[in-house]
């Protein structure tokens, strides 16, 4: 299952690239994959990718609602991950997380990295869709707030810290897939 948008294509990381990833096996994560990954590519992702490997592990079948890697099309480039931390829970909220490359940053590439996200997620079941950004992220809050996400609250992650919650119900029909 890919999504695509105007640029992007977004990839799920199976079970077998996100296993290489973490044992810094990046040769064969290049293999089994149909974009190039160099060391670059994931750096800094690795307790993110460390809790999607439980999850998948537990239950391949939430691949779908995961880390996806979003690939320019016209490079061919990684230049974003993105993804809900899992598939919507009993009442249908489902939380997104994303992050574009440094030298992608200030390009569209996040409003359009979550609008292919948030169409795919309303079109299988999610109906409230969580973010979280830290305060002083406003890059971030401003992507969240052009879907009209608004601030519910605040928690702490215990790698992040503090954190601002904002919520979107009920999920837009958002124009993102091709």
């Amino acid at each position: 299952m890919d999504l695509a948008t105007a640029r992007l294509d977004l990839h799920p990381l199976p079970l077998a690239v996100v296993e290489a990833l973490l044992a810094d096996d990046v040769a064969l994560a290049d293999r089994l994959t149909p974009y190039p990954v160099t060391a670059e590519t994931f750096a800094g992702d690795g307790s993110v990718l460390r809790f999607r490997r439980d999850q998948l592990r537990a239950d391949p079948s939430e691949l779908p609602w995961l880390y996806h890697a979003a690939v320019l099309r016209s490079s061919g480039q990684v230049v974003a991950r993105a993804g809900f931390h899992a598939p919507p829970d009993a009442g249908g909220t489902v939380e997104i997380g994303y992050r574009v490359r440094p030298e992608h940053q200030r390009q569209g590439l996040a409003t359009e990295v979550v609008a292919g996200m948030l169409a795919w997620a309303g079109e299988h079941g999610a109906v409230r869709c969580l973010g979280s950004t830290a305060p002083g992220n406003v890059a971030s809050q401003a992507v969240l707030a052009r879907f009209g996400f608004v601030r519910t609250g605040e928690q702490w992650d215990d790698e992040d810290g503090l954190e601002w919650v904002f919520t979107l119900e009920p999920l837009p029909s958002v124009p993102g897939l091709r």
